[in-house]
């Protein structure tokens, strides 16, 4: 079970669509970087792992990352599959260090976050072995230009921290609820999804994660900071669109009821993961 398929359930679309009055898109942006590449889910995650990249350069004193998706993948591999894995990983940091000192962007930084994209399958997918992966090796000049053109794009101003920037942070014990659960972006107050999408569409689905990782920090918390950070904002930054969409809590969160829904949502979560284990 994971926080996705929770919400996909009917008593949980429901529950949070009577929480939360989902407010409309603050502007219609425009497409500022068209796909190029015919790979759109490779492109999407290997430019999370980019934007990642370039916040880390643009805010060093007040970055923290945690493990990449692709070393949960090396820990899946056994032997020669697992030396290979790891050897990506361990040359993708080199590349990253030396993009984060120079902020040159190379052919070979695109490359190693189109690498670190594939092993990430390894994890998602449930793949035994790097053959099921296709592709961890090739690369097209299109995908390089589509991962340039989004990185060059980024309004880098907008993700300037002043006290934290949290890359993937996690909810302590609460993601245990759901099976594990990261957002992408912790900025401050502002909790942010990525999304590499050629529509700027602020779905009801978009909203509903958002406030699904945000009633998992207000269980366990962020990233294992104590004091807990105070989360005041949710945003989705559509990258074609360069487009950060962003809503104020104190809008779309009734603090009367909220309390109630924090508890349902903890109940409804241990149930269906007892549901699950009964399963296997």
């Amino acid at each position: 079970m994971s926080l996705t398929s929770l919400l996909q359930t009917k008593e949980a679309r429901r529950r949070f669509r009577e929480e939360f009055p989902k407010p409309k898109m603050k502007a219609e942006p425009s497409l500022a970087a068209p796909p190029i590449s015919n790979d759109p889910s490779r492109i999407g995650t290997a430019f999370d792992y980019l934007l990642r990249f370039a916040l880390r350069r643009a805010n060093r004193e007040a970055v923290r990352g945690r493990e990449w998706t692709a070393e949960a993948a090396v820990r899946l591999l056994s032997g020669a599959e697992k030396e290979r894995a790891a050897g990506i990983v361990r040359g993708a940091r080199k590349v990253r260090d030396r993009f984060v000192e120079s902020g040159n962007l190379t052919e070979e930084v695109l490359a190693a976050t189109l690498q670190l994209a594939r092993l990430d399958l390894i994890v998602r997918t449930g793949a035994n072995s790097l053959d099921d992966v296709d592709g961890l090796g090739d690369w097209r000049e299109e995908d390089l230009k589509d991962l340039r053109q989004l990185y060059e794009s980024i309004p880098i101003g907008c993700f300037e921290a002043r006290e934290r920037c949290l890359l993937n942070p996690t909810f302590g014990n609460a993601s245990g609820l759901v099976g594990g659960a990261d957002a992408d972006l912790l900025i401050d107050d502002l909790l942010v999804d990525i999304k590499t999408v050629r529509e700027a569409s602020f779905s009801r689905e978009m909203f509903n994660q958002l406030l699904g990782y945000y009633t998992l920090h207000i269980i366990g918390g962020t990233g294992g900071l104590d004091p807990k950070p105070k989360i005041r904002r949710i945003g989705i930054y559509f990258s074609r669109h360069t487009h950060l969409q962003t809503a104020s809590l104190d809008e779309v969160v009734d603090r009367s009821t909220y309390p109630d829904f924090v508890e349902w949502l903890a109940t409804f979560a241990l149930r269906r993961r007892a549901v699950a284990e009964e399963q296997e």
